[in-house]
């Protein structure tokens, strides 16, 4: 028997069926066997069309439940006159099928034979005995398949392939080769678990999303937005039960589809037992046992979704007020209980409930739904509920929607009852992180200066002031601040995540790891129970992030974002884009970048869906530029530069070294190596006024792996004080590399990519290992050589496939100049000559020379093999 749990793909699954066929293991032929919908039917034609362009003739033969009470019903066909004796005749449907035999081999496909009647699964039997034939059979899973039928892989006569329903991944690639693009992982986790990968429900699915506009495009990524559209196509192939339900079981099925799992005892007084028991019987619900409690689930998702299209509205507001106070009997203080009771109150016939609608909204923000926590708080204050303002401005404010929530909190501020104070800092905050008003902001909060500010107010003015202190690259004072803050007790749980954040990325600028860590598991620690700032952990994550990457703690950054993502089955899409974030850069990170430019293009797509005005956005696309330009996607990355540049304000000052990096990276992708150079290092001069020292070290970084060489020694020197003043790892290997790399140390340079392997920056890695191999080269070791450039090649394939400036730069005894290099790498990003000169302020004629030059010391008989070689590095 073969095992279909190995099968990674539709080519594995042939290769495997055209080996039974073609005898090996003295098989007759296959059974491809497996639940409806699986796909076995398009498996078996596509065997059959196979073996029919390659000469062989083919039959198909199909069960089908009307013929099945017919002796030989499945092959009259073949027969081709009336059946008086049914046993005489099997001989003669065998001896019409084989005899075409004479004119060559044969293959029969026999699907559904687990329809077939008895006669006919005995001519399948002596077909597979008598090898007479080539077999391709398929069986549905436990539908009670004939003795005969059964035989054919007990008896070891054909081999067995069991088709499992698509895994989540297999469903993700089937959408995207439908939809011919990516699609963001939320969405494609929503196709496979209402479709149970079904591939044929899967397929419709699809298809009638589509066709309902219900899947549209957003920043190049496929996304699902809204209910679900459900065709007759849909009705036909899952639901032909559902339209035949007695009203009872109806009622079972449409109140699941409103709300599950439901505790047996809840639809008990509903449908009464045995209305429940008919239900589990006929497979429409399944019952599940934890503890003393039973609670039913509908037996599949679609059922759900079929129901929902079929009935109307005022009727489903009637079952979904039934409900609702049916739950309201057992308030236990579940939150989840709570929410789901606000809900259907809310989507039923019966009356408002604004004290219940203000309590979900706040649990719900603690769930993470933001934009369901919206619609309570404001039937809420529909309904007359004075709270409902305050968990509106302060669910905005958490959602990114900066000016909704100014309108609230200006208004909350200027009141003359209430905690002003609070409200003001929370408005300052919006400013700044939201509205990206720094300037603003930091007057409001002058203002609540003053003799008559308590030490608490002080504390809470304080976590927000250090946000401004942050923004403005005043990092040492933003670190001050903001501990100050924490260390007073008096902080809210919102307060308490402010200072946390204006904390890490001062830290993280001044290279203070060891604050890093513990700061950021105290403050996960205290939101993850607050409804103000559970929803902050994952904006906070991108902060983390960067820290991480700033100070080198790469390892540290994955295994938070591993624990992140164990939150994010069913996350609110916001937080999942903020989540998605922080996975895609700790990849681009460690050097999965292939991977980590799919992720940033979700975490983008889930910023423009939602049109938040926070820094995600510029953070995405600083990302998504680096990732392009270390694939060699010169074009995508320019595209995402030009996004990074409208995204940043001019006061943010935090950013302007990610955009500085961002841009070298896109210029170094383009072949303008000199201007990406020139200017990371004038950021890093920048950044070194503004005291930042990390921020520097991360410039000198890139500029020595993109080989600077005018000013190395400086660089050098730099970042030897660099890691003397942080000490750090990170900033150790980058020293070394820069040491290395001015005294053309083949054997330093191998030992600075040894060093970021540690760090966990393999990306980087290849980029010193391919400096080696040119070192070498140059040297006349070429063994040496030959080993560096391994190392490179094997570290740049590990990365999704790098196409760097280091590892674009070929190893040769005689290395390319500067000039020479800076040309060639023009050359090798399509540039032609006139453009070449325009772009350098020299001649055409000038030009051709360095050309020339640098076909001669690589070895190039043309310009367009200078471009291939340079294309294939140091290899």
């Amino acid at each position: 028997m073969i095992s279909g749990e190995a099968l990674t793909g539709r080519d594995s699954e042939l290769a495997t069926l055209r080996r039974a066929l073609s005898g090996v293991g003295n098989y007759a032929g296959v059974v491809i066997a497996g639940p409806a919908g699986v796909g076995k039917t398009r498996l078996a034609r596509e065997l059959l069309t196979q073996a029919a362009a390659a000469g062989t003739r083919t039959n198909w033969v199909v069960g089908t439940a009307s013929a099945r009470p017919i002796p030989l019903g499945a092959f009259m066909a073949a027969l081709g006159d009336t059946i008086n004796e049914p046993s005489p005749s099997v001989r003669r449907v065998i001896n019409s099928l084989v005899s075409q035999q004479r004119q060559g081999r044969i293959t029969i496909g026999i699907d559904d034979a687990h329809l077939l009647d008895g006669f006919s699964a005995h001519v399948v039997h002596q077909l597979a005995q008598t090898r007479e034939a080539r077999l391709v059979v398929t069986v549905r899973t436990g539908a009670g398949e004939p003795d005969a039928v059964r035989a054919l892989w007990k008896d070891g006569l054909l081999a067995r392939l069991d088709l499992e329903p698509l895994s989540a991944e297999s469903a993700r690639a089937m959408v995207e080769a439908v939809l011919e693009g990516p699609v963001d992982a939320r969405s494609a986790q929503r196709f496979w678990r209402l479709t149970g990968g079904n591939a044929l429900f899967l397929q419709q699915l699809l298809k009638d999303q589509v066709a309902a506009g219900r899947v549209r495009q957003v920043a190049g990524v496929w996304i699902w937005d809204g209910d679900v559209a459900v065709s007759q196509n849909m009705t036909d192939l899952v639901g032909n039960q559902l339209d035949r339900l007695s009203p009872e079981l109806a009622t079972v099925v449409d109140a699941l589809s409103q709300c599950e799992p439901l505790r047996v005892d809840v639809l008990e007084d509903l449908v009464g037992r045995e209305t429940l028991e008919a239900a589990e019987q006929m497979r429409l619900i399944t019952v599940e046992r934890s503890n003393d409690l039973l609670s039913m689930r509908l037996a599949h998702p679609l059922f759900g979704e079929l129901r929902r299209a079929a009935v109307g509205e005022m009727y489903l507001s009637k079952v979904r007020g039934a409900l609702a106070q049916r739950l309201a009997r057992h308030t236990d203080g579940d939150p989840q209980v709570t929410v789901r009771r606000a809900l259907l109150t809310l989507e039923s016939d019966l009356p408002p409930d604004p004290p219940l609608f203000t309590d979900a909204a706040r649990h719900t923000m603690k769930l993470l739904d933001l934009d369901l926590a919206e619609r309570f708080a404001k039937a809420a204050a529909d309904a007359g509920s004075d709270d409902a303002a305050e968990v509106m401005a302060v669910n905005r404010f958490l959602a990114g929607d900066g000016d909704g929530a100014e309108g609230f909190l200006r208004d909350l501020s200027e009141r003359d009852v209430g905690d002003r104070h609070r409200w003001t800092t929370l408005r300052a905050a919006n400013l700044i992180w939201m509205l990206g008003r720094p300037r603003e902001a930091e007057e409001l909060l002058a203002a609540l200066a003053g003799p008559d500010e308590t030490d608490d107010q002080r504390a809470v003015r304080y976590s927000v002031e250090a946000c401004v202190d942050a923004v403005f690259a005043r990092c040492s004072e933003a670190e001050r601040k903001a501990r100050i803050a924490l260390d007073s007790g008096a902080l809210s749980d919102q307060n308490a995540m402010l200072a946390a954040v204006a904390l890490v990325m001062a830290a993280g600028a001044l290279g203070h790891a060891e604050e890093i860590g513990v700061v950021t598991r105290a403050a996960q620690e205290r939101a993850a129970n607050s409804y103000e700032s559970s929803h902050m952990r994952f904006w906070f994550a991108g902060v983390y992030a960067r820290a991480c990457r700033l100070t080198g703690r790469i390892d540290e950054c994955r295994r938070a974002a591993d624990t992140l993502s164990a939150l994010a089955q069913d996350m609110p899409s916001l937080a999942y884009a903020n989540l998605v974030f922080m996975a895609g850069v700790a990849d681009l990170m460690s050097g999965d970048v292939g991977t980590a430019a799919k992720k940033l293009h979700e975490a983008l797509a889930g910023v423009e869906k939602h049109g938040v005005t926070t820094g995600l956005r510029p953070a995405c696309v600083f990302a998504l530029a680096e990732a392009h330009a270390k694939l060699g996607e010169a074009e995508a990355a320019a595209e995402m530069l030009a996004e990074a540049r409208q995204s940043v304000r001019p006061d943010a000052l935090f950013m302007q070294t990610g955009l500085a990096l961002a841009t070298g990276w896109a210029l170094a992708a383009a072949g303008s190596l000199q201007e990406a150079i020139d200017t990371v290092l004038a950021e890093a001069a920048v950044a070194r006024g503004r005291g930042q020292p990390t921020h520097e070290l991360a410039c000198l970084q890139a500029a020595v792996q993109w080989g600077v060489r005018d000013g190395l020694d400086v660089v050098a020197q730099r970042a030897g004080e660099l890691a003397a003043q942080l000490r750090l790892p990170l900033a150790d290997a980058v020293a070394s590399h820069a040491k290395a790399l001015l005294a053309r140390d083949g054997e330093g340079l191998l030992a600075a990519s040894a060093a970021y392997q540690q760090v966990g920056d393999r990306a980087t890695a290849a980029d010193a290992a391919a400096q080696a191999a040119v070192a070498f080269t140059g040297a006349q070791s070429r063994s040496r050589g030959l080993f560096a450039a391994s190392v490179a090649a094997q570290l740049a394939q590990e990365c999704g496939g790098l196409c760097t400036p280091a590892t674009r730069s070929p190893a040769t005894p005689t290395p390319l100049t500067g000039r020479q290099r800076e040309v060639a790498e023009l050359v090798a990003a399509g540039l032609a000559n006139k453009e070449i000169a325009d772009k350098l302020v020299t001649s055409v004629r000038t030009v051709e020379g360095h050309i020339l030059r640098a076909c001669q010391r690589v070895g190039a008989s043309s310009r367009a093999e200078l471009a291939r070689i340079m294309r294939a590095g140091p290899g």
